[in-house]
């Protein structure tokens, strides 16, 4: 039950290993080079980073949350490294009970900003990270890790999306599905990833599609599924340089058929003084 569980600072040595254990176990290490030592944990908790667990009674975590002070876009603010929940504890409302606590602790202390990092083409953290957390992107690192073995990311280029979350209260409303179709899409389907250029910045909004569940296009047909991470690379840089920011994600019933995909907005240009 949730009520058993206790999301707070880590404080003993016993607390830092359970946070390591419970990092292996939620991205699936077998790599003892990707997790994050004890020693790295304690010095950036004691010098404005935040490692937070999600623990059982027994002193256990089945929950892990690891930032460290960062600049981002010139300002100071959390760089978090890592949030993850333990299988069998997922589905549960822990990751959002994760971030938002780490959003209210940065919040107390005078931080206005977090950001991280995560895969773009995994849709269901997409949806978490822009349409739930309401957090933004406009920053594409192009295979930011090199290549890794866990679980979720062997055999594949570590592309990722840096998202940017303000510690102030976020107003911004949701994004109606209905009105995404309308958009001028930046890549023509999932099914054929052809990228449209030039963008031009006459459209205030883009749609971006990217797979419903690239895993199991990975495993099905990992040909296309290059084609469309190999496009929604250059789909991304693209937007991105002409000055377009990811501010939504969207899923869009057609049919049989589950479409989502990420809607950007173009910003206004900077006026030099």
């Amino acid at each position: 039950m949730s009520d058993e569980i206790t999301i707070r600072r880590a404080e003993t040595p016993a607390d830092y290993r359970a946070c390591q254990e419970a990092q292996r176990s939620a991205w699936g290490l077998t790599d003892e080079s990707y997790v994050v030592p004890v020693a790295t944990m304690v010095g950036a908790q004691l010098h404005g980073g935040l490692v937070l667990g999600a623990f059982l009674p027994d002193g256990s975590a089945v929950g892990v949350s690891f930032a460290f002070l960062g600049r981002i876009e010139g300002r100071v603010g959390l760089y978090s490294q890592l949030t993850g929940v333990v299988p069998g504890w997922q589905d549960r409302g822990l990751g959002s009970r994760l971030k938002y606590h780490q959003r209210n602790i940065a919040r107390a202390e005078g931080l206005a900003v977090i950001a991280w990092a995560f895969d773009p083409l995994q849709a269901g953290n997409a949806r978490f990270n822009l349409d739930k957390l309401r957090a933004t992107a406009r920053r594409f690192v192009v295979d930011m890790y090199g290549p890794r073995t866990d679980a979720l990311n062997v055999g594949t280029p570590t592309d990722r999306l840096i998202v940017e979350w303000e510690t102030a209260a976020e107003t911004r409303g949701a994004i109606d599905p209905e009105a995404v179709r309308e958009l001028p899409a930046l890549i023509d389907t999932v099914e054929n990833v052809a990228l449209r250029e030039p963008i031009d910045r006459q459209s205030p909004q883009l749609f971006l599609e990217v797979p419903s569940d690239i895993s199991r296009l990975r495993r099905e047909a990992p040909a296309l599924a290059e084609a469309c991470q190999m496009a929604v690379r250059r789909a991304f840089l693209t937007a991105f340089d002409a000055g377009y920011r990811a501010e939504g994600f969207v899923r869009i019933a057609a049919g049989e058929v589950k479409r989502c995909g990420y809607v950007l907005r173009l910003e206004p240009l900077s006026v030099s003084s």
